[in-house]
């Protein structure tokens, strides 16, 4: 059987930035001018190290879908807050796709990304998994084609800076802090006092929701029943089934070590002895 092949694709100014406020407070990267700072800015340097990015959890977690056969980082690397990754990622074979900027902050690395996709997508026949480690919604119209295309889309993002359009797109969503390896921040004091930059306004942006779980629970087992003629629903089925509704499901954000444990928590449902099968109490 012929391996999986993935082609990742990293926005890496989202993700640095993404991290950077969900450490330091919404608005923080902003606010701090960090894309301006020097390397050695007294306030804002220990401020990017205490959120650096885990560069190895990202692309281990690609190598577990299949094997990495593309590898692309967008970002303006001659800023030097992206310029101090140059070193991990090259160390783990990831092309640095230069961006300089457009207008203000933008720099075009969402159109630049969506081409690459495309561009591959059509040219490598083999690649079975698009990955792409970003949060804005500007990247459904790539999840929509590459899935039109017969490709599996996974998406990563840093919680708190996800686009619910963009998590819904995916075939499955990984949050970063979820990714295994990746260790706690801790923020540093803020670069200016007596601001709160943590207060979010969900009517003005598009940033994921919390899901009720335990509703798209039973909603899934009903349709699995359903599906299967069947009261006793396999944990596997299921499990796919949720993570098709919706693709940011990932039990391990939710505090359970399994999806057993995460069935098992739930109201009026019982398994059997070895887990593999639940259904409804009545």
């Amino acid at each position: 059987m012929t391996e999986p092949r993935v082609a990742l694709y990293v926005d890496f100014e989202n993700l640095v930035a993404s991290q950077y406020d969900a450490v330091h407070g919404r608005h923080a990267w902003q606010r701090d001018k960090v894309v301006h700072a020097a390397a050695d800015d007294p306030v804002v340097g220990p401020r990017l190290e205490a959120s650096r990015l885990d560069v190895d959890a990202i692309v281990d977690y690609a190598a577990s879908l299949g094997v990495v056969a593309i590898s692309r980082a967008y970002a303006n690397w001659a800023s030097p807050a992206f310029s101090s990754y140059a070193r991990d990622l090259t160390s783990r074979a990831i092309d640095l796709t230069q961006l300089f900027p457009l207008s203000g902050t933008k720099n075009g690395a969402d159109i630049r990304l969506a081409t690459d996709v495309v561009d591959d997508l059509t040219r490598y026949a083999d690649l079975t998994h698009v990955l792409v480690a970003a949060g804005d919604s500007d990247y459904v119209a790539v999840a929509q084609k590459a899935k039109r295309l017969g490709r599996s889309v996974v998406g990563v993002g840093v919680a708190g800076s996800i686009g619910r359009y963009w998590e819904a797109a995916c075939d499955e969503f990984k949050r970063y802090d979820a990714l295994p390896g990746v260790e706690p921040a801790v923020a540093s004091p803020p670069a200016v006092e007596g601001e709160d930059a943590s207060d979010a306004d969900p009517d003005t942006d598009d940033r994921a929701r919390p899901v009720p779980y335990s509703k798209l629970f039973r909603r899934a087992v009903n349709l699995v029943q359903k599906q299967r003629s069947d009261e006793k629903v396999p944990l596997s089925v299921l499990k796919q089934v949720l993570v098709r509704m919706s693709p940011g499901f990932d039990e391990t954000t939710l505090g359970f070590d399994s999806f057993s444990a995460y069935v098992r928590a739930q109201e009026g449902v019982a398994t059997d002895e070895r887990n593999q099968h639940v259904w409804f109490v009545r």
